[in-house]
């Protein structure tokens, strides 16, 4: 045998190819995780979205009109919300929006606003 032989032996190569899919699968694996956690991101922003909106909407009501909560549902969300007067100061209420959906298990976004009588 010649002893400058050049080139890959075959234990050498299935080493080679055991280390790139190691590599590989690490990759895959943390692109799942990825998916999952931007699927995630997105559900609690369309969460914290609705509770923003269910705000507004609350805000513009006079102060005297505001005695009375309520629940919605928007697609996957369950929207509900609690007025509790006089709960902090004298002449303010509370206004608690909760969004809850279900997604890998269920999930709570939670907005707190306080309006007063002037505003």
């Amino acid at each position: 045998m010649a002893s400058n032989n050049k080139g890959f032996t075959l234990v050498e190569v299935m080493i080679g190819m055991a280390i790139f899919v190691i590599g590989y699968l690490a990759v895959a694996s943390m692109q799942m995780v990825a998916i999952k956690g931007d699927a995630n991101a997105r559900k609690t922003t369309e969460a914290a979205t609705l509770a923003a909106d269910r705000i507004e909407r609350l805000m513009v009501l006079p102060y005297e009109n505001l005695d009375v909560g309520g629940s919605a549902t928007d697609g996957a969300y369950e929207v509900s919300w609690q007025i509790d007067p006089d709960a902090m100061l004298s002449n303010t209420k509370t206004i608690t929006v909760k969004v809850a959906w279900d997604h890998g298990g269920p999930k709570e976004f939670e907005a707190t606003y306080v309006k007063t009588a002037n505003q």
